[in-house]
């Protein structure tokens, strides 16, 4: 991994852009919606100065994913320990694309939906709120912290928060998305 040349000074290390920038154009093409999270969604946000690899998610079903990727070297994984998602790792771009995320919870399988919430470095951002569900699902409490931090600090979309809530989220986890602050609605322009 290389000093991110290109990125904001808060980013130390990253996997190159141009990569995963290629890939994003592919799915693109493809008409598949992803967004961007894991480390690349901490950083992002400031809470991270490394980026291990590119993570994004999808909802696109997986055989039209696994098309978008057709001519690509990728390895595929299914379902296995917490996840119940299937994953595509694409070692040529420092990249997994993650399709259907979701996680076994102890009450069923917790969906975490592909939201994209802004743009970084030309790439679609994930969602804090889901991502700090999938790190406190897969027990990295101080990633999900830090995230519900953030949200504590700007406030949660209600539109995610409520997509979460409807989910089997641990209880602990259910009160925390529900205790964060609305995010104020953006000003519109009210002249006639």
């Amino acid at each position: 991994m290389s000093p991110a040349r290109g990125f904001d000074p808060r980013v130390d290390a990253a996997p190159p852009l141009e990569p995963v920038l290629e890939l994003a154009a592919r799915l693109e093409r493809a008409g598949i919606v992803f967004a961007l999270g894991g480390s690349g969604l901490l950083a992002a946000c400031g809470l991270a100065h490394r980026v291990g690899d590119w993570d994004l998610t999808t909802d696109a079903p997986l055989e039209r994913a696994r098309a978008a990727l057709e001519g690509l070297a990728f390895e595929p994984f299914g379902s296995s320990g917490v996840h119940a998602d299937h994953k595509f790792v694409l070692p040529e771009f420092a990249t997994e694309l993650i399709v259907g995320f979701a996680m076994h919870g102890r009450d069923g399988v917790v969906r975490l939906p592909t939201i994209v919430t802004a743009s970084w470095h030309g790439l679609p951002l994930g969602s804090p709120e889901v991502w700090a569900a999938a790190y406190a699902l897969l027990g990295r409490t101080a990633k999900s912290e830090a995230l519900l931090g953030w949200l504590r600090a700007r406030g949660a979309d209600p539109v995610a928060r409520a997509r979460l809530l409807g989910q089997p989220l641990p209880q602990d986890l259910a009160r925390a998305l529900s205790a964060l602050p609305r995010r104020p609605a953006p000003l519109t322009d009210r002249s006639p």
